[in-house]
């Protein structure tokens, strides 16, 4: 498949959502289509990898609120909503505002609403818009950390550093909006194992989010990552690998950090969990070495997923 055989779909196609809300049963309401940025080196999600394109636009504001009138019409009351898009937070604050107070005034009982947002559009804005956003009803940002390390992130073309990661993390709690990371293992490859795990536990500890949670990079076609490992130029960790840079993530947290932990992804080699990091880590950590001195786990070959 070329560029040229791909779809091009619309803004109120929505192409991804959480897994936790894809197991809440969520109502989902677009709001942007595709990404701001798009240019993440290991990133295909809008460039082909789902058999479509979808370019980046905001949709109109009466789209949406129809959209919520609908939810509100077929009862569809008592169910988290999820404000969809690569980055809905690029959005202008006011409209953002206006769709949230919208959904709940016309949808009862919604116990959350979230949005994904990068980095860079919460930076764009003030703590006083951030502050905003938290008072019309946003509960929770899952936002892309991916890696603590400046020198990955600058790779990977992310389009920030830890220092830019730490403060938009920062402001969102400050402004009383939960935060859910996402780290990507492996993402350094072999090459920058160590130095992934070193800088991602120290910004993590730095932040302290509501949560973080693991994914294990799986690398897809239509991203620059793709080539650059079919070419041999990056080098994918065996499930061991894996395994073991989460297990010292954990370990090299700072005791400040009480975070909520998940492993809610059918990337993970596991799918342990905790309420409290704090609390578990020494039940985490050992549960980690248990899987790790599996042999079952360390005769198992790697596979690499192509969709997510």
């Amino acid at each position: 498949m070329n560029n040229t055989d791909l779809q091009i779909v619309p803004t109120e196609y929505i192409v991804i959502r959480p897994p936790v809300e894809g197991a809440s049963r969520s109502i989902l309401i677009p709001v942007t289509g595709g990404c701001s940025w798009n240019r993440c080196v290991f990133c295909g999600t809008y460039k082909g990898m789902y058999g479509i394109i979808q370019n980046y636009a905001i949709r109109p504001i009466e789209d949406v609120l129809k959209d919520i009138d609908y939810y509100k019409e077929h009862n569809y009351h008592g169910y988290p909503v999820f404000l969809a898009g690569g980055n809905p937070t690029s959005a202008p604050t006011k409209y953002l505002v206006e769709i949230i107070k919208y959904v709940r005034k016309q949808i009862k009982s919604v116990p959350r609403v979230s949005c994904y947002a990068k980095a860079l559009d919460i930076l764009r804005k003030s703590d006083d818009e951030l502050k905003q956003l938290a008072e019309a009803g946003l509960d929770i940002i899952y936002m892309g950390l991916e890696t603590g390390s400046s020198k990955i992130l600058r790779i990977m073309k992310k389009g920030t550093n830890a220092k830019s990661m730490t403060k938009a993390g920062k402001r969102i709690l400050k402004a009383g909006i939960k935060l859910s990371l996402y780290v990507i293992l492996g993402l350094g490859g072999k090459k920058f194992s160590q130095e992934h795990v070193n800088e991602t536990a120290k910004i993590l500890t730095e932040i302290n989010p509501t949560i973080f949670r693991f994914r294990t990079l799986n690398i897809v076609p239509f991203s620059e990552l793709w080539n650059k490992w079919k070419n041999n130029e990056f080098e994918l960790l065996s499930p061991i690998e894996n395994l073991k840079e989460e297990r010292d993530i954990i370990a090299n947290l700072g005791h400040n950090v009480t975070s909520q932990v998940f492993n809610d992804h059918l990337s993970n080699y596991c799918s342990i969990e905790t309420p409290n990091i704090k609390l578990d880590r020494k039940m985490f950590i050992k549960t980690l070495d248990h899987f790790i001195n599996d042999s079952r786990i360390q005769n198992m070959q790697r596979t690499n997923l192509t969709r997510m």
